[in-house]
């Protein structure tokens, strides 16, 4: 298998506490079955995700995401081969942006606030890699 690690914005244009349990619950589950690790934040009206798998599971993954009408203007803002997974202790890592610990939020957020549109590919990795080595969070829940 070429490991394959894909990373995209949307904008959800504010998403209510259910919609985003059902995002975390069906991603959980169709990322398990499908060997896809990797990392979902939802900010106030954009999500950044970070897929990681075999190359035909993650884009059968982004077919689904870009059928589900809570993503908007979705942009792939990085994909490529990965040596190794950045998530491999969740089929789907679920943050809020607000609760990512300040001090990733002080080096990645834009002007003080999560915009993913605005990252350059140097802080989505740099992010991605700070928020993979966060041991805040071990458990696959979605951070209430």
């Amino acid at each position: 298998m070429q490991l394959t690690r894909l990373v995209y914005a949307s904008h959800h244009g504010g998403t209510s506490e259910e919609s985003l349990r059902d995002i975390f619950d069906r991603s959980c589950k169709n990322n398990a079955n499908d060997g896809i690790t990797g990392l979902l934040i939802a900010g106030d009206e954009d999500f950044l995700q970070l897929l990681e798998g075999g190359r035909t599971a993650v884009a059968e993954c982004m077919m689904r995401i870009m059928k589900d009408d809570r993503h908007q203007r979705i942009r792939v803002l990085l994909a490529g081969e990965a040596r190794n997974r950045l998530f491999s202790h969740w089929s789907m890592r679920c943050l809020k942006a607000a609760e990512i610990p300040l001090e990733i939020q002080d080096r990645y957020w834009v002007n003080g606030v999560f915009d993913p549109a605005q990252l350059p590919q140097a802080k989505i990795e740099g992010l991605c890699l700070a928020l993979s080595e966060d041991n805040s969070d071990k458990t696959p829940e979605m951070a209430e």
